[in-house]
């Protein structure tokens, strides 16, 4: 006879619903799970994986030139003419190129890509970080001041400045002219031969740097500054800019210790230009 009416299949039952005391500690697991495997590439983990491809690629370089450095000590590697420099740079390089599809290869297995999407999810991540490298070097590059003929001297802008109808050209014997860009202020120069065309005042300008903008000033002392615009593109060595400009009213009216105001039309000083340089 069964004690409190328990049968044999109610004590089975009982000992299996019990917990182990062993695995029920009470504390949380410490350990990063695994996620589940999936048959696609999805775009949370294509970011991951940049991501871990860019702390791959800092961790390489760092790891990579303190052991060229120490490798470079143990071996003894001149420094003449900078070979441990460059032999530190070649490990670096090296142990870059190991730990970073390393390091983007556990991102993608940590987040479920398996088997061929593996290698898939690896070229789209490593091309992913290369055209972000190539937008950043671009951007720099553009922001970079830029010589506009290296290999050869500075072109010469060439210019010839008309004053108004009724106005001698004596009146631009102060005058001083500058070419204004986003990099520098480059002062002018007046001929004092006689300009090819009567009537006129003619002068010349370093151009030294490619720039989309360029500024064209005439400076009259205690006056009124003409501003020009050129229409040159960033690079203007080109044939069809050794020829004249049309002439070319002011843009710009800057009255001392006032902002520029646009020009309001009627006759003023006109300019016209043209781009004077040697052949590479």
């Amino acid at each position: 006879m069964e004690l409190f009416g328990t049968c044999p299949g109610n004590r089975k039952n009982a000992s299996t619903n019990q917990s182990s005391p062993i695995l029920d500690t009470g504390k949380p697991a410490m350990i990063a799970p695994v996620q589940a495997a999936t048959r696609t590439l999805s775009v949370s983990a294509v970011l991951l994986g940049i991501v871990g491809g860019i702390v791959g690629l800092a961790a390489g370089l760092f790891l990579g030139f303190a052991l060229g450095a120490g490798l470079a000590a143990v071996f003894h590697v001149s420094s003449f003419e900078g070979e441990a420099g460059y032999f530190a740079v070649s490990i670096a390089i090296l142990v870059t190129l190991i730990v970073t599809p390393v390091l983007i290869l556990l991102t993608l297995y940590w987040r479920g890509v398996r088997r061929i999407w593996l290698l898939i999810g690896l070229v789209i991540v490593c091309i992913s970080i290369a055209g972000i490298g190539a937008s950043g070097f671009g951007i720099w590059y553009a922001a970079q001041p830029h010589v506009l003929n290296i290999n050869g001297p500075t072109p010469l802008l060439e210019f010839e400045v008309k004053p108004p109808p009724g106005q001698s050209i004596e009146n631009l014997a102060k005058v001083e002219p500058e070419l204004d860009t986003d990099r520098n202020a480059m002062p002018g120069n007046w001929h004092t031969d006689s300009p090819e065309t009567s009537g006129v005042r003619a002068g010349h300008v370093e151009v030294y740097f490619r720039m989309s903008k360029r500024l064209f000033v005439l400076k009259f002392p205690g006056g009124e500054d003409r501003i020009f615009k050129l229409h040159l593109p960033a690079n203007p060595m080109k044939t069809k800019y050794r020829a004249w400009s049309e002439w070319q009213n002011p843009d710009f009216v800057a009255k001392a210790g006032e902002h520029p105001t646009r020009f309001s039309g009627g006759n003023d000083y006109q300019i016209r230009y043209k781009l004077d340089y040697q052949d590479r």
